[in-house]
């Protein structure tokens, strides 16, 4: 397991490869970028996680809230994204 962040970054950039495969993004486009902005947050979320001198300074007790924080970011932006999506592709 690399780190929570990154592995959900991945699985997320995964995703809208496939969909940009299958012709699937070009329905909802907008909604598909801010999926890819939640992806790229978890990806900085997961270097926040694994950097030991940037977790050194960002953790106060057994709480680390740079990937506190730009998880809570992404799955935000994941979420809007996913509804927007859903929306779309339903009324069409």
């Amino acid at each position: 397991m690399i780190g929570t962040g990154i592995d959900v970054a991945i699985g997320l950039f995964l995703c809208l490869a496939f969909s940009h495969y299958t012709e699937l993004a070009r329905k909802a486009e907008k909604a598909f970028k801010w999926i890819s902005a939640g992806a790229v947050s978890f990806l900085l979320a997961g270097v926040f996680e694994l950097t030991p001198i940037i977790s050194g300074f960002v953790t106060a007790g057994t709480l680390n809230y740079g990937f506190a924080l730009f998880a809570v970011v992404g799955w935000i932006l994941v979420m809007i994204g996913a509804l927007w999506a859903l929306y779309q592709l339903l009324t069409e």
